[in-house]
């Protein structure tokens, strides 16, 4: 009977025992299953922040390429501003040049025609003071001379001079008489060469430009250039051309008037335009 009991005490001990093993083990598993579901949720969430992040690593790369192929383009762009800019402004100076360009030949026309005109109106005329007027129209217009005289030459006693018929705001020339070959005026009518000199550096009261008439081979007169007007300093290039056709066309149409002065009856005398 008490071997039975012992038995029986034994085999609940054993049973309590068990019961207690199996309670600390699915206690164990539990607590165990429960960090594993912590370690599981913090693994998602670090998976679902990583996936985030390289999402957003991926726009912000895309943006990235898309800013350089922006900066790119706007470099290229820019360039080819440049490159227009460029055409641009080269076209703008060759429209500027053009345009000088064609107001200087615009202009060298306009002066062209206005000295086809004036010497239409050199040869047009018979009358020894319209001449001797148009021809210092011609020096005021086209030259820009302030003051001149115009000499002809005489027989002094079988002695060359130079006496003056015109002056323009010259008035101290009336009634002079230069010697042929004496001074730049005597000289221009001796040699036939046009006397220049710089208004700056002249002796007072000596001439600037000296231009001999010449018709053949023979001097009729000289025109002498003491002044320019205020807005001209100093002889051009186109000033010189213009001597060799005033000093042609100036002697043959005081020739010519000189020819016809007496109502219209020829005289063959070259030395007729001393009637002026």
């Amino acid at each position: 009977m008490r071997e039975n009991d012992r038995e029986q005490e034994d085999m609940t001990e054993i049973l309590s025992k068990r019961e207690d093993f199996f309670k600390m083990f699915f206690s164990k598993g539990a607590e165990f299953a429960s960090e594993l579901l912590e370690e599981l949720e913090s693994l998602r969430m670090n998976t679902k922040k990583l996936t985030e992040e390289n999402i957003n690593l991926r726009h912000q790369l895309a943006s990235d390429d898309a800013i350089r192929d922006l900066l790119k383009k706007i470099e290229s762009l820019e360039e080819e501003k440049n490159k227009l800019h460029g055409h641009v402004q080269h076209a703008a100076a060759e429209t500027e040049d053009y345009a000088g360009r064609y107001a200087e030949v615009e202009k060298e026309l306009d002066t062209m025609a206005n000295l086809y005109v004036a010497l239409y109106q050199l040869h047009s005329t018979i009358s020894p003071q319209e001449v001797l007027g148009v021809i210092e129209q011609l020096l005021a217009q086209f030259v820009g001379a302030g003051s001149f005289v115009i000499y002809l030459k005489y027989e002094n006693g079988g002695e060359k001079v130079i006496r003056p018929v015109h002056a323009y705001h010259c008035e101290n020339a009336s009634g002079t008489q230069i010697n042929w070959n004496e001074g730049p005026i005597g000289e221009a009518a001796a040699t036939q060469i046009n006397y220049i000199t710089d208004p700056k550096t002249r002796k007072a009261g000596s001439p600037i430009a000296c231009i001999p008439m010449v018709l053949g081979e023979e001097t009729i007169g000289v025109i002498a250039i003491f002044s320019f007007f205020e807005q001209k300093e100093e002889f051009v290039a186109i000033d010189f051309e213009f001597f060799k056709l005033l000093a042609i066309h100036s002697a043959s149409a005081i020739v010519g008037c000189g020819l016809m002065v007496d109502q219209g009856s020829i005289r063959t005398s070259i030395g007729s335009y001393q009637h002026l």
